[in-house]
């Protein structure tokens, strides 16, 4: 990675708006491009982001941790603090930046999250008729693959048209409660992108960043599922 790239990004870890004010002149700046190391098998070479995409990830994250006094156990951080941190970073770059485009999507990226399911359907199509044959809701059904592949714009649109985030399926071929799936598992990459926040991953180690990145998407595409299942079906 680039080194200013590189501490543009690591400026966006850990909130340092002063470094990023400084770092971030021109729009070429907001374009960053993470080298996949060896160690890892990936569909691409790199990843590429921009700092709002980076950006988006901070705020979903922590918009979810202040909420949550689980979450917020689990922290030596205030989250209300980087909340407002992340947000006061966007206006300042929306300011800068008034015509900048992004397109970012968390299924677009699910690579990241280095799981066996990134790209397919958890529930596949012979498990899926055997569940409706079973009595289960197909909109049920639709939303654990949404969920599971952190397709927000589908979860969204289940959930609109009365999806349950409370299913919980049973077989041979899939089983999962979608609920206590996404709180484990936002309980457990929250855990691991914590670890960066409070250690300093090496500047010099593309694994290092690269496992930082995947953490944080990780962690902020999952409470984005969360957040939404909040807003849509708690908030009836």
């Amino acid at each position: 990675m680039e080194e200013k790239s590189l501490k543009i990004y690591k400026s966006l870890f850990y909130m340092n708006l002063d470094s990023l004010k400084n770092l971030i002149q021109e729009e070429s700046d907001l374009h960053l491009i993470f080298p996949i190391p060896k160690e890892i098998t990936f569909m691409e070479y790199s990843v590429k982001l921009t700092v709002f995409d980076i950006l988006r990830m901070k705020i979903d994250i922590w918009a979810r941790v202040k909420s949550q006094n689980e979450l917020k156990l689990l922290t030596g951080f205030l989250p209300d603090n980087i909340y407002k941190k992340a947000i006061a970073c966007k206006e300042i770059l929306d300011t800068k930046f008034p015509d900048f485009k992004t397109d970012f999507e968390y299924v677009k990226h699910r690579d990241l999250m280095l799981d066996f399911y990134a790209n397919k359907n958890y529930i596949e199509e012979e498990a899926f008729d055997d569940y409706i044959n079973q009595g289960f809701e197909s909109l049920d059904l639709e939303l654990v693959n949404a969920a599971v592949a952190r397709n927000e714009t589908l979860v969204i649109d289940l959930l609109k048209k009365g999806a349950d985030p409370a299913i919980n399926i049973f077989n041979s071929a899939a089983m999962i409660d979608l609920m206590d799936y996404l709180v484990h598992k936002e309980h457990y990459y929250f855990m691991e992108y914590h670890k960066h926040l409070m250690g300093d991953f090496n500047e010099y180690e593309y694994f290092d960043t690269f496992k930082s990145l995947s953490h944080l998407y990780a962690a902020a595409s999952t409470c984005k599922m969360l957040l939404l299942i909040d807003f849509y079906k708690l908030g009836e």
